[in-house]
Formats: structure tokens, C-alpha cells, sequence
């Protein structure tokens, strides 16, 4: 059974600003594969939630890499809900 999936505010931030950045500087099929993976992805981790491994510095979170920009944090609440905390552009933070 699939867990329920809820964003933090900071991650649908997250997405619309990753978004927009592939939309003005790439393309709209480019913004449009990535927001496809991200929901194909959100959708592995609600009916897999323990398959990614617990963040090494906050055990209670889980790290998810979506592509070899983008990783999603979550936490499993409880036994029927999974939070996305955030979706993070590695690129972008190490520029």
C-alpha cells in the first residue's frame, strides 16, 4: 500500500524555482521531463519509502537522488504519511 505524500511549503518552492530555471533556460520539454521524473519518483517513494538511504547527518531523513542535479529530502511521518522536506539543486549550490 502507497503512503500518502505531502510537500513542505520549502519543496513546492523548490519545485516552481527549479521549474521556472528549466523553462527560461533550457526548454518547456526539458521542464516537462523533470516535473514527469519528479512525480514518477515521489510516486516510487510513497510505495517504497524505506528503499533510500537515511541522510548521514539527520538519520530521520531519507536522501533520494533524482537525477545528478537534484536531490529530495523526505521524512516518513508515520505509518501513513511521507513529507517531502525539500528538492535540492546540487548544481546550483555548488556554483
Amino acid at each position: 500500500m502507497a503512503l500518502n505524500v505531502r510537500l513542505s511549503d520549502r519543496a513546492r518552492g523548490d519545485i516552481e524555482e527549479i521549474s521556472a530555471y528549466l523553462g527560461e533556460h533550457w526548454s518547456e520539454k526539458v521542464k516537462t521531463d523533470f516535473l514527469v521524473s519528479l512525480t514518477n519518483q515521489i510516486d516510487l517513494i510513497s510505495k517504497m519509502p524505506y528503499m533510500y538511504r537515511a541522510s548521514p547527518s539527520k538519520p530521520s531523513v531519507r536522501e533520494c537522488t533524482l537525477n545528478k542535479q537534484t536531490l529530495i529530502y523526505y521524512e516518513i511521518v508515520n505509518e501513513d504519511l511521507i513529507r517531502i522536506l525539500t528538492i535540492r539543486n546540487t548544481k546550483k549550490d555548488n556554483s
